[in-house]
């Protein structure tokens, strides 16, 4: 036997000993799911210990028989006055306490299988999550149930292999956009912390990672409904069009007209600057392409920019800003500094 079956072959040993640490029984779990040989196996150990057990028991006692005898000692009438007591003498392996041991035994080996029998049908029927992260790129990721996520560079989606409750629970760590399909029937839930944004299905964007630390919602069509874990009836219904502000530590949730053209410019890589203060247009570059761009001079941030970019790089960008607002790009080391005296 290799010195891998030997180990697992010894976690399945501890664990219907009732000894398995909640960390090796992980490990079981994980490696008979990895191969139906391994499953196979643990059934045959499982019969073995079973009959092993069975055998123990009954060579050592017959309880039904040692429960009747308990009951009679123990519920037999108290003799009239003036007649003879009967003296039972039992053998010392037959004893009420011996039989109460014996049936403690038998209780104990039955409690600790059904125990680890539940603990592993646990472990085997939660679905098996799934993590996935954006690095240094966007990333699209298609769920079980047809719902499509577009994942913002450095965000992070947690979802099960199945929806198999009553409802499609997935949780974000940064900024997604949904594409939720339809089902009436099961609720399509995000959460983040104790933030929940829930549909039926529908188009939203929802960032976690605001620069004031809030959760933003800005909804695109259909309905959806914010609230807090623990208050879901004191719930935020947006429309499209609508934003919802989310602020966790305050337990507070606001709604708006969403009045950013560039909510979702992270994905569609259109940016539309109407007149906007330079220092809202550097907030939206650095989210868009995820690189530092600062203002080496505070004033620069009322400067106003006008214009629209579709699908372009960030120099081309910061190239036209330059033109525009006679200003000087420099690269320090990952950041982008703009500086300059005026405005044009």
């Amino acid at each position: 036997m290799s010195e891998n079956a030997t180990y697992y072959s010894d976690l399945i040993t501890r664990y219907f000993c009732g000894e398995i640490t909640e960390e090796e029984l992980r490990l079981l779990s994980a490696w008979l799911k990895s191969d139906i040989q391994h499953q196979e196996l643990f059934r045959q150990y499982r019969e073995t210990w079973q009959l092993v057990e069975a055998q123990k028991i009954h060579s050592t006692i017959s309880i039904d028989q040692e429960w009747l005898d308990l009951q009679a000692l123990m519920h037999a009438e108290t003799p009239a006055s003036g007649e003879p007591v009967k003296i039972i003498t039992m053998a010392r392996n037959n004893s009420p306490l011996s039989v109460l041991q014996h049936i403690w035994k038998a209780a104990a080996v039955v409690t600790i299988l059904m125990a680890a029998s539940f603990l592993l049908y646990f472990y085997f029927s939660q679905p098996s999550e799934i993590i996935v992260t954006a690095q240094a790129e966007n990333l699209e990721q298609l769920l079980p149930d047809g719902s499509v996520v577009s994942l913002h560079a450095g965000s992070q989606l947690t979802y099960p292999e199945e929806f198999t409750s009553g409802t499609r629970n997935v949780e974000l760590k940064g900024e997604a956009y949904f594409k939720v399909a339809h089902d009436k029937t099961k609720p399509f839930i995000v959460a983040s912390g104790n933030a929940r944004v829930e549909v039926l299905g529908t188009q939203f964007n929802v960032n976690t990672l605001t620069s004031a630390g809030n959760i933003e919602v800005v909804l695109t069509s259909g309905k959806v409904s914010v609230y807090y874990k623990e208050n879901p009836k004191e719930n935020v219904l947006l429309l499209p069009g609508e934003k919802a502000a989310l602020k966790p530590v305050q337990k507070q949730i606001s709604k708006s007209a969403n009045t950013d053209p560039n909510y979702m410019a992270w994905k569609t890589r259109i940016l539309v600057f109407d007149n906007e203060t330079l220092a809202q247009v550097v907030n939206t570059l650095q989210n868009v392409y995820q690189i530092p761009v600062r203002l080496s001079d505070p004033q620069l941030s009322g400067c106003r920019v006008t214009a629209t970019f579709s699908n372009q790089s960030l120099q081309s960008v910061l190239q036209v800003i330059k033109e525009t607002l006679d200003l000087q790009v420099r690269q320090n080391g990952k950041t982008v500094e703009l500086s300059g005296t005026t405005c044009r």
